[in-house]
């Protein structure tokens, strides 16, 4: 049989081996399949006010930013279009009916091709951002939302929080649309759960989410050991401030006695005085121990006696009981002044 010269030359060159077409396929597919390849999308996007921030591990991309305000279609940010910065300021692109409600997202370019948008959540404390924290019990996590007095003002009860939940490094998922606090319960002891809120006017977002927070569900047995040692703390206070009551009521006296210092008195004021001893004697300022009488001449005498009647005043009867006044004073002082006596 006569081979047909073409088939002899492909057959000695091995063209039609299979490996060589694999090598020829993947020579003309790589920088084809390469050119088409969507770049990674931006990573850790916070909105901080008017201000979006993000990261990429791309270094050869450009991003573009889009905002939307509530109940309007997303639109693009012109001064953060196709730029190669990682931050981009939106105050000039305010919406002028709402100007803080808005949300925020970039996506990375590469050769006119677009990765997946990325929505920008907020860390500090947006108006338009709910604040919350979150308190892990075992089995179960509570979700501590904060009211924002300033949109409640406006929406009041059509105002309502969306709540995503998920488990840490998972895609978070709507959990509940809530007016108040929310309590997650039947959760697995030891993992951690995350969880980000945002608001939402007649079942649509308002303003961008808050940022993930997680927290790991804590077990019974640390529940119990903190029980155990808030107790104690208790018992040991009460046991103290009892005790101090006590002593201060019915023993303080004893322990004025137990903790005064010892005293002695010394010899030489037990030994007597050189010299003469002469009594120590109590001299007290002498006092003039009589009345003081006055002569007092009534309008009319007893017994219906005119005032006519009566004794006259004799001057010298005064002056001789006034004598004798000042000799019974000399003699009381004299007699205190003398050493025997």
């Amino acid at each position: 049989m006569t081979m047909d010269p073409r088939t002899r030359l492909f057959s000695s060159t091995g063209l039609f081996d299979p490996r060589v077409i694999l090598v020829l396929f993947c020579l003309n597919w790589t920088p084809a399949d390469a050119s088409k390849k969507s770049p990674p999308p931006p990573s850790d996007v916070v909105f901080n006010q008017s201000r979006l921030i993000w990261n990429s591990s791309a270094s050869d991309v450009s991003f573009s930013v889009e905002y939307r305000s509530f109940n309007l279609d997303w639109t693009q940010v012109e001064t953060c279009s196709n730029t190669p910065l990682t931050s981009c300021d939106f105050r000039l692109e305010q919406d002028e009916q709402n100007p803080s409600c808005v949300r925020l997202r970039v996506a990375a370019l590469r050769n006119g091709i677009k990765s997946e948008s990325v929505e920008g959540c907020s860390r500090e404390g947006h108006p338009c951002s709910p604040n919350f924290t979150l308190t892990a019990a075992p089995e179960s996590l509570t979700v501590n939302l904060n009211r924002n007095y300033t949109l409640h003002r406006m929406y009041e009860s059509s105002l309502k929080y969306r709540i995503h939940f998920g488990k840490k490094g998972e895609q978070l998922e709507v959990y509940n649309i809530v007016s108040s606090s929310e309590l997650i319960k039947d959760l697995e002891v030891g993992q951690t759960y995350c969880v980000k809120v945002e608001f939402v006017l007649y079942f649509k977002s308002l303003g961008p989410a808050s940022c993930e927070q997680c927290m790991t569900i804590p077990d019974f047995s640390g529940s119990k050991q903190t029980q155990i040692v808030v107790i104690s703390i208790v018992i040991f206070a009460v046991v103290l401030l009892v005790g101090f009551a006590y002593i201060h009521l019915f023993k303080s006296k004893k322990i004025k006695e137990i903790l005064k210092p010892p005293y002695t008195i010394p010899l030489t004021f037990k030994e007597p005085l050189s010299g003469r001893n002469y009594p120590f004697l109590a001299v007290s300022p002498s006092e003039e121990c009589y009345d003081v009488v006055s002569n007092l001449t009534p309008n009319q005498a007893r017994g219906g006696a005119s005032p006519s009647d009566a004794s006259p005043w004799r001057p010298e009867e005064e002056s001789g009981s006034h004598h004798l006044l000042l000799r019974l004073g000399a003699v009381e002082e004299s007699s205190s002044l003398s050493p025997g006596r």
